[in-house]
């Protein structure tokens, strides 16, 4: 039987991408529940477009429609397994939170704090004397930050002769390991390359690469064979917007390439929406889809996952600046309802029930490309939409997703008409 608002839902896809160069490129929304695997699945736009504006005659005859199947870039979706791995280690007994993680990557103990330049414009650096633990990595409370982050940071790097992210074809272990600390562990909520440093607890315990330890204890217990670090030719186009000029039609460009000597789970992960919708129902349903076979978590460990981790104010405050800055569509309309909003053990934790319908307490979080996904477990219900559009936040895809969200809860019968 179809999705009671499907239709609806159809509508907004096609619309959104009637006009890819200024809209959204292609939007793939898929939903389940934890005793149906898929309640609604729907896709529109292209996969592969002219670098730059043709006229529709030309689109159709040069362009290439996007599939349900087709390859994206998850960009920070990548950190949900990242988080999954971390604490698979975590049942195994081979790691606590509140380990201190150097005990396990000596690189942890070198860290620095950065304190700013000095008259002569010397970087100023500072030892760090309190421990970073498991805890403030998987909560990004380390003092970690990424480089748009901190308006200092690019200068560091400069100084430091390393780039700013340790995710480009170029890239060294020196990106991440050289990288300081701009706040002192645990003081502060900030998002960077905490996970990174997570995931190479579990290089170093597993002995696997990342890679490796991913496809075979998270993707292939749950049927997933599509999800990869590795470069993928069937990746679609990825499209750039300019923010210094809205009005301005989208350029089309190949993904760019990422290390293929270091992984870290962060982002890199490329991808399929269908897979990524196993995964998160697999935490919807506790760690597991219907064949016991596929467990990739205990159910308390998932319970945990969506318990509010935030040790302190600062740290809360810090996470509602980031929200109302942007992280999804709602949190600029909800003001003072963002008082309640923590992290979880894999993502963020939206505190009250929304507008949309979505029910409090819900694990998300996104990627850099547009990429998001939502597990909902008052409700019952998980979702993911795919659009491959770069700067994040762009408007016509937060347009988009508060609509379709918002008809998929009213299908669940959670909204009045």
């Amino acid at each position: 039987m179809a999705f009671p608002t499907a239709s609806a839902i159809d509508a907004h896809l096609r619309e959104a991408t009637e006009k890819p160069y200024r809209d959204v490129p292609r939007a793939i929304f898929l939903a389940a529940r934890s005793n149906d695997p898929l309640i609604y699945s729907g896709h529109a736009g292209w996969a592969r477009l002219p670098e730059t504006e043709v006229s529709r005659e030309q689109l159709e005859k040069e362009g290439t429609r996007i599939k349900e199947d087709d390859i994206a870039e998850m960009y920070s979706c990548t950190k949900l397994c990242g988080s999954i791995a971390a604490l698979q280690l975590l049942e195994e007994g081979k790691i606590a939170l509140e380990d201190d993680a150097s005990k396990f990557v000596k690189e942890l103990k070198d860290v620095k704090i950065y304190k700013g330049f000095d008259k002569d414009g010397e970087l100023i650096l500072e030892k760090n004397t309190t421990p970073i633990t498991v805890r403030s990595l998987i909560t990004h409370t380390a003092g970690f930050i990424y480089y748009f982050r901190h308006p200092d940071c690019q200068k560091v790097a400069a100084k430091l002769e390393i780039e700013t992210s340790p995710y480009g074809l170029n890239a060294t272990r020196d990106e991440l390991h050289k990288m300081p600390l701009f706040y002192k562990p645990d003081e502060h909520w900030n998002y960077g390359t905490s996970i990174d440093w997570l995931t190479r607890i579990v290089e170093e315990i597993s002995g696997q690469d990342l890679e490796t330890y991913f496809q075979e204890r998270i993707f292939k217990p749950l049927g997933i064979s599509d999800v990869s670090f590795n470069d993928n030719p069937a990746q679609i186009d990825m499209a750039f917007a300019n923010p210094e000029k809205p009005d301005a039609p989208y350029i089309f460009r190949r993904p760019t390439p990422y290390s293929r000597q270091f992984r870290y789970g962060g982002a890199g992960l490329k991808g399929s929406a269908p897979s990524y919708l196993k995964l998160v129902r697999a935490i919807l349903r506790g760690g597991a889809l219907e064949d016991e076979s596929s467990r990739i978590l205990r159910k308390e460990t998932v319970d945990l996952m969506f318990k509010p981790h935030l040790t302190n104010e600062q740290q809360r405050q810090d996470l509602r600046e980031a929200e109302m800055s942007g992280s999804d569509p709602f949190s600029r309309k909800r003001g003072e309802s963002l008082e309640d909003v923590s992290w979880g053990l894999g993502g963020m934790l939206s505190g009250k029930g929304l507008a949309s319908g979505r029910g409090g307490g819900s694990l998300h979080w996104s990627g850099m490309a547009n990429t998001f996904w939502v597990v909902d477990r008052e409700h019952d219900v998980c979702f993911v939409l795919f659009s491959n559009l770069q700067p994040y936040g762009w408007q016509p895809v937060f347009d988009l997703w508060e609509k379709v969200e918002t008809e998929l809860y009213k299908g669940l019968g959670v909204r009045a008409e």
